[in-house]
């Protein structure tokens, strides 16, 4: 048997050069059971929270605040669009001669009183006229002075036989004619007079200058040309300012709500921070077949030149009375609340989030909604187009309009 020393050396050799592998640990089977508890948690609470937020919160409903309008204070009726017009609509101030512009001190927008100055045409032929006929009027003067000593002594001469009846009679008519012709002169020193006096045009209102149709040096005649609208003689456009109106088209079904001498406030559409009072001053007669309106004009009490003016566009607000008629607080429930009618009148009342069918009495209808007379205070916060499922109750979430 051979010795084992060298194979046994060997041995250690090989030995010494093997890798030695580190102990492989088998992973825990709770990791994947941790995970999935921590996923599930977290859905939960997603879940949860989705829940909250959609089915498990009270259903959302629309509101709003029953009004208290304060003693004095009157409701509003209807509102309608419309424009400023004047009482007069408006006027062609023109001339009533011929001529050249020679002074036009005006331009459109101006503000003017009754007796200003719009034009001033060249007149001088009119005083070549006058001038004549004041000279006419001399000359005939004379010929009546003499004709008249005339006359005079041929009545006498008439009386004693002297002259015929024939003589007397041509020396009278002779005097009858110069009277005639000094009359003749006279009027033509009145004529005159007018034609200058037309020469030079004034406003016949207190108003503001529309349209401005002439400049200096333009003819006034009858082959000149004019603006659109205009006639030959027109010289400018004005509206009368002291009668401002508003002019709103009102629907036939709401005619009957409003009568002569009805309160009204009137907000210029360019300056809706400025309010001005009006009454009801005309109701047209007749309807517009087509649109189904009437056709309402209302005063300007106070108007601010300034801003009020012509064809602006306005908003009209119709007050239920004047403010000495009303004498308590008002309680004023938006139209869109209120649920059924007559007796069985309700609207729904939002208390610590939960609705409360509450029965109502109302009184009059206002543009923006119901007088009540009983049921409400004000204040009451109330749900507006409420739900048909509603309950009492029920609780809601409330969300403003």
């Amino acid at each position: 048997m051979a010795p084992d020393g060298p194979k046994s050396s060997a041995v250690r050799e090989l030995e010494s050069l093997r890798i030695a592998r580190a102990e492989v640990k088998r992973p825990s089977r709770l990791l994947p059971v941790a995970i999935t508890l921590v996923v599930v948690a977290v859905l939960a609470g997603v879940g949860y929270e989705v829940y909250v937020r959609t089915l498990g919160r009270p259903p959302e409903v629309q509101t709003a605040l029953v009004t208290v309008r304060s003693a004095g204070q009157p409701g509003v009726m209807l509102t309608g669009s419309g424009y400023i017009v004047t009482q007069h609509k408006y006027i062609s101030v023109g001339a009533n001669v011929l001529g050249t512009i020679v002074s036009e001190p005006i331009e459109e927008g101006q503000l003017v009183k009754k007796g200003t100055l719009l034009a001033k045409i060249d007149d001088r032929n009119y005083r070549g006229l006058l001038n004549q006929a004041i000279a006419d009027r001399d000359l005939a003067a004379a010929d009546v002075q003499l004709d008249l000593t005339q006359a005079k002594r041929l009545r006498a001469l008439h009386s004693e036989h002297v002259v015929s009846q024939d003589e007397l009679d041509q020396a009278e008519n002779k005097l009858a004619v110069a009277r005639a012709t000094l009359e003749k002169a006279e009027a033509g020193i009145f004529s005159a007079q007018y034609f200058i006096s037309q020469c030079t045009i004034r406003s016949p209102i207190n108003g503001i200058v529309l349209t401005k149709y002439h400049e200096i040096g333009d003819s006034i005649n009858y082959g000149g040309q004019v603006q659109a609208g205009a006639g030959v003689f027109d010289i400018a456009q004005l509206a009368d300012t002291e009668d401002m109106r508003a002019e709103v088209d009102i629907n036939e079904s709401d005619i009957s709500r409003l009568a002569m001498g009805t309160p009204a406030s009137v907000i210029p559409d360019s300056y809706p921070d400025q309010s001005y009072d009006a009454r009801v001053v005309k109701i047209y007669p007749a309807a517009d077949r087509q649109k189904g309106t009437v056709k309402i004009e209302v005063h300007i009490l106070k108007p601010d030149l300034t801003i009020i003016k012509p064809e602006l566009s306005v908003k009209v607000t119709f007050l239920a009375g004047a403010p000495k008629q009303q004498t308590s607080p008002l309680v004023v429930v938006p139209k869109k609340a209120v649920v059924g009618e007559g007796k069985e009148t309700t609207v729904w009342v939002i208390r610590n989030d939960q609705a409360s069918k509450v029965p109502v009495i109302l009184g009059r209808e206002f543009q923006d909604g119901f007088e009540v007379k009983q049921g409400l205070e004000g204040g009451e916060m109330v749900i507006v187009v409420p739900p048909t499922t509603l309950k009492d109750g029920q609780a809601v979430t409330p969300a403003s309009t």
